[in-house]
Formats: C-alpha cells, sequence, structure tokens
C-alpha cells in the first residue's frame, strides 16, 4: 500500500504518457500524421463531367378572342301593356269584380308587352380579347464540371486520382511512411 505522503506525481505520470505514446505510434496514428509532401509527374489529366437535366419553368400568354353579348332590353313594352290592358279590364264589371278585372287586364297586358319585347328584341354580340396563360416547364440536359481524373507517377509507380482543379505538369502528393509489422 502506498502512502500519501511518499506520493511523487512525476514518478506516475511519466509511465502512462509513455504507454499512450507507444500505443498512438504502435497502431500508426503518430506515424500517419507525419507525411511528406512530394511532387508528381502528370502523365495525364481527363475533365469530367457530368449530365444533369435542369428545369426552367417559364410562362406562356396568349390573347384568346371572347364572344360577349350585349342585350338591349326596355320595360317601356310592358310598363305600356300594363296600363293598356288595365285600362280594359277596367271597362268591364263592376264593383268588386271591375277591381279584379282592372288587376287582371294590368297582369295579361304586361305579360303580353313582355312578350312582344323579348321578341323584338336585338342580340348584338362582339369579340373582346382576355390574356389567357400557363406554366410551361421546359427541361434541358447541362454538361456540368465535376473535375479531373489524374493519372501520375511518383517513384516508378502510376498512380491515379481525381482533382478539382487541372493539375498541370506536376500534382502535389502526399506520401506516408508507415512500419510494417
Amino acid at each position: 500500500m502506498m502512502n500519501l505522503n511518499q506520493f511523487n506525481p512525476k514518478q506516475t505520470v511519466r509511465p502512462i504518457f509513455a504507454s499512450i505514446v507507444f500505443l498512438f505510434w504502435s497502431t500508426g496514428a503518430i506515424a500517419q500524421s507525419s507525411a511528406i509532401i512530394a511532387e508528381a509527374r502528370v502523365i495525364g489529366s481527363e475533365p469530367i463531367y457530368q449530365a444533369v437535366q435542369v428545369s426552367n419553368p417559364t410562362q406562356e400568354c396568349w390573347q384568346e378572342p371572347v364572344q360577349v353579348k350585349s342585350e338591349e332590353y326596355s320595360s317601356t313594352p310592358a310598363i305600356l301593356g300594363a296600363i293598356i290592358g288595365g285600362s280594359v279590364g277596367n271597362e268591364f264589371g263592376s264593383g268588386k269584380s271591375r277591381d279584379a278585372a282592372t288587376l287582371a287586364g294590368v297582369v295579361l297586358g304586361g305579360s303580353i308587352g313582355h312578350d312582344i319585347e323579348k321578341k323584338n328584341q336585338k342580340s348584338n354580340s362582339r369579340t373582346v380579347y382576355e390574356q389567357r396563360c400557363r406554366t410551361v416547364n421546359n427541361v434541358s440536359t447541362e454538361q456540368r464540371f465535376q473535375g479531373y481524373n489524374v493519372t501520375y507517377e511518383y517513384n516508378g509507380q502510376i498512380f491515379t486520382g481525381r482533382t478539382q482543379n487541372h493539375p498541370g505538369q506536376t500534382i502535389r502528393v502526399s506520401v506516408s511512411v508507415v512500419p510494417v509489422n
């Protein structure tokens, strides 16, 4: 059992720290972080394009002819018919039957005057233009740039990779040295 008065933090922490460093180094975590940047000779590069469908909605409008009917209508024949019918009905009958005959003459005369007006009514139609619109979805295919497939040579071996920009005659590569068990 350890006495707390004899505890030395340096003696305890050093072995733990050394163990952690060894663990990371042996798994390659530390070794992989020490990469070397080098230049490789570019053998070839090809641009990569992808076909993409693009939707462009547009509005199409046109003028459409529409027939509009305008009717000339007058109430004069119906009113005149009611007056004449009321006068004629008033001439017939006496007392209370005279009132009924007058009322019947008004209704009948008004109806006859209305029918005559409808028969003689002029119906005019004219053409007006109204704007109509609809949305049309125009779909087109575009070639969108994705990057470059690059073939390069490093240390006598051929490699391929993808870059966003054109690499030129050389390309920078990351070279890692990791121990093999």
